[in-house]
């Protein structure tokens, strides 16, 4: 069973998301800021991690530059989101697209378009 890990500040998002993912047969961790995220990776060492970027503690960029700097020998896939915050969503995930990331959606988005980028990943 395929490792999943969600940070993101959005309480209802972060519930709605991983919900969504263990009806379709993932394992499913979340985190609430990049902090906890990190910690989860070092413990669950998940197939993908979907961040947001803008968030409180330690936001999505420190995450991403973070799990890009690991020495792994199976680095997680990385999926980036963000609906904005002092800039646009799609300013925040073109600066991301910079670090390794390997798929970005802006906020909101549709979950079948997010199901089916994660499927292709993690295939």
């Amino acid at each position: 069973m395929k490792k999943i890990l969600i940070i993101d500040d959005d309480v209802d998002l972060n519930i709605s998301l991983t919900e969504f993912l263990e009806d379709e047969g993932f394992q499913v961790f979340s985190a609430h800021n990049g902090k906890q995220g990190l910690k989860l990776v070092d413990s669950e060492q998940p197939d993908l991690v979907i961040t947001d970027i803008v968030m409180p503690d330690m936001d999505g960029t420190e995450v991403v530059i973070n799990l890009g700097g690991r020495d792994t020998e199976h680095p997680p896939k990385v999926i980036a989101m963000s609906g904005g915050g002092r800039i646009s969503g799609k300013d925040y995930l073109s600066f991301v697209k910079n670090f390794k990331v390997d798929c970005v959606f802006e906020k909101p988005f549709e979950v079948e378009e997010l199901l089916s980028s994660i499927k292709s990943l993690l295939a």
